[in-house]
């Protein structure tokens, strides 16, 4: 078995004319080495238009001796989440991966000294949606985490980060419902192809569709705590508000009948300009025509129980 990262025509064509199986990983390759790669090993013309084009669903195209399976990983986490688009172009003689820009899943499986065409599509695989479940895993904790602050003392920038997330996990949610699907529904495929009989073991290949299930429940389990953050940061608004408002009130209560009193002494009758006309009738009628109300309304607001023991 062997690995390359770069097309070299003849080093392609001798191993393929001698049956030995390779990897040959592409980043970004021009559209001229597509076109020379495909005439050398077969690659149906639908298969290269759709490697040219990238940006396509998770899939899997059986042309009958050979595969286009487009497979995503991940890197990073929740609002700075990137996607690894990897087409995998695969037979019972290569397997060709195309990519644009580095990818570290396919690093990884790199580096672990495959020797099996089997071993080197299911690790494969396995890696991309072994990236996929620690994002989510790592984000997991992120929003366990947000879902305490929202219940403490909820910011702007948590209600943004709260939004931002929710449509993060809704596009992680489309890719990684459409990998498990298309894994529980092609794995016969990627065995007819690898010359594997019906029935044989594929582990691994059940381990990346593992992943991907495990995946698709964090997603939805995420969601739903950010919903309730959302709910609780809401809330907590919604009931500020309503303490801000209380307190106002409360002061608009006491007060204006105040302001009627002292406005209807400051209107200067001759009846109160002739009697008030000593210290004693300022005490009873100035003064105490003030605090006698304001006593007689705060006792009405505690025995209502607008003011409880918290201030409000």
């Amino acid at each position: 078995m062997h690995l390359l990262d770069r097309f070299d025509p003849e080093q392609i064509r001798a191993y393929h004319e001698r049956g030995e199986f390779f990897w040959l990983d592409l980043d970004a390759p021009p559209a001229g080495d597509l076109d020379a790669l495909a005439g050398l090993i077969g690659i149906p013309t639908l298969a290269v238009d759709d490697t040219r084009e990238l940006d396509q669903r998770a899939k899997v195209d059986d042309y009958g001796d050979r595969l286009l399976i487009v497979f995503y990983g991940t890197e990073g986490g929740l609002g700075d989440t990137r996607l690894f688009e990897v087409h995998l172009h695969l037979s019972g003689r290569e397997l060709v991966t195309v990519h644009r820009g580095p990818c570290p899943p396919l690093q990884q499986a790199r580096a672990a000294h495959l020797h099996t065409d089997r071993e080197i599509v299911y690790r494969t695989l396995d890696a991309l949606s072994e990236s996929t479940l620690q994002t989510l895993r790592d984000a997991e904790t992120d929003v366990v985490a947000l879902e305490q602050r929202a219940f403490e003392r909820p910011t702007a920038e948590d209600r943004r980060r709260i939004t931002r997330w929710r449509g993060d996990l809704f596009r992680l949610m489309q890719v990684v419902v459409a990998e498990r699907d298309m894994l529980s529904g092609n794995a016969q495929a990627i065995e007819r192809v690898l010359g594997m009989e019906a029935g044989a073991a594929h582990h691994p290949l059940a381990d990346a569709r593992d992943d991907l299930v495990q995946a698709a429940n964090l997603i939805d389990y995420c969601r739903e705590v950010l919903g309730e953050a959302l709910n609780v940061y809401l809330q907590t608004t919604s009931n500020r508000l309503n303490e801000i408002a209380t307190r106002i009130t409360l002061l608009a209560t006491i007060f204006v009948p105040l302001t009627l009193i002292t406005g209807f002494f400051g209107q200067n009758f001759g009846w109160l300009v002739d009697h008030i006309d000593s210290l004693t009738a300022f005490l009873v009628w100035g003064i105490g025509g003030i605090v006698v109300p304001a006593v007689l309304i705060w006792g009405w607001l505690r025995r209502a129980g607008y003011l409880n023991t918290d201030g409000q």
